[in-house]
């Protein structure tokens, strides 16, 4: 579990004057504003090694700020076709196990999170309906899960699998009504879990490629919206890989995949609850300076600490988290006001053992 430390560090160093802190200070006599952001590094700086003192190198000591991390809400897209007739080892079929889960995880989800729920294909007799539109009216879209989560058990209730699989104009008008959502609540992480088992059979485009170029788009998009795959290990190879370009394109790494050899809906359960609990999106509110002071983005680091103590290294976007990880502004300053931090996915993995801080007042390490 993410912990958050909420503590400030000691004062700034006494030989510190107003050009050292570009950071927190107040430029002598101006107003208190999120300052302009300084040229960037060509090579990494880490944070304690300014030179802030004329009469020797001297490790720069910054404020530690809350690390506020963003709640999250989840809109789940559903694949309800033929194959989730099959049976699991347990026996029950693969819906019958994954209705099971949502039941379980709805009845005891946290407090005050969103929940939305799309599925596919829709439920006609006629050819799968491709038009992302008719996804968008037939979800439901997110609510607090305590005011939706009895609608969404009856529409889970009222499926019998069936038909082909629709992926794209389903995933498509999910990606939509979350970034929707996303963008009139800046202040929460918003995560779409698709959950299927198999590659799309029906309306185009059926390659992982272009469902992966849709999973990039909303994760570098302004809502900043995260794809979570789930599927079955039943996969073939070709079929796993296109499910892994997605989850990498979505900003969670790799698939869940669920061993139908094993409890299914527990594996299911365990999923979701690790992304509603910030293991998926462990994204950090922007810090607030102190009283009178000023935000120099350049100036703001975000601190594991563990065992060791790591500064995780801000990198350009989601493309450049890679297995290093880091962290990014969802609006780049010299483009505009960010509003949060990004936590690049294998970094939010490392935060469940350590204390997460922000770090006010020394220059960004980079990567």
């Amino acid at each position: 579990m993410l912990r958050s430390s909420v503590t400030f560090g000691s004062a700034l160093l006494a030989h510190v004057g107003c050009t050292a802190l570009l950071l927190l200070a107040t430029a002598c006599g101006q107003d208190a504003e999120h300052a302009p952001p300084a040229a960037e590094a060509t090579t990494p700086q880490p944070a304690d090694a300014l030179d802030i003192a004329p009469s020797g190198r001297e490790a720069c000591v910054g404020t530690r700020a809350a690390a506020e991390a963003l709640p999250v809400d989840l809109f789940a897209v559903l694949d309800g076709s033929s194959s989730m007739n099959d049976a699991t080892e347990s026996g029950v079929s693969k819906w019958y196990a994954t209705k099971a889960a949502f039941h379980d995880f709805l009845e005891r989800a946290p407090a005050g999170m969103g929940f939305g729920l799309s599925l596919f294909p829709l439920p006609t007799d006629d050819a799968p309906a491709c038009v992302a539109a008719s996804y968008r009216e037939a979800a439901l879209p997110i609510q607090d899960v305590s005011e939706m989560a009895r609608g969404a058990i009856a529409k889970l209730d009222a499926v019998v699998p069936g038909g082909q699989t629709p992926t794209a104009p389903a995933y498509t008008a999910a990606l939509e009504l979350a970034s929707t959502h996303a963008l009139t609540h800046p202040e929460r992480s918003v995560v779409v879990v698709l959950a299927t088992d198999g590659l799309p059979t029906a309306c185009a485009p059926k390659g992982t490629e272009a469902l992966a170029l849709l999973a990039e788009e909303a994760l570098a998009g302004p809502a900043h919206v995260r794809t979570l795959v789930v599927s079955s290990s039943s996969l073939a190879a070709s079929e796993a890989s296109g499910f892994e370009r997605i989850a990498a394109a979505g900003g969670t790494v790799r698939p869940v995949i669920i061993d139908a050899r094993r409890d299914f809906s527990s594996q299911l359960g365990a999923a979701l609850d690790a992304t509603a609990t910030r293991q998926v999106a462990c994204d950090l509110a922007l810090p607030e300076p102190p009283a009178g002071k000023r935000l120099d983005y350049d100036t703001v680091n975000v601190v594991l600490e563990g065992e060791a103590r790591t500064t995780l290294p801000r990198v350009s976007g989601a493309s450049a988290c890679g297995s290093a990880g880091g962290w990014y502004y969802d609006v780049e300053p010299s483009a505009g006001a960010p509003s949060r931090l990004n936590v690049c996915k294998s970094s939010c993995e490392r935060t469940q053992a350590a204390e997460l801080s922000i770090e006010l007042g020394c220059r960004t390490v980079v990567r």
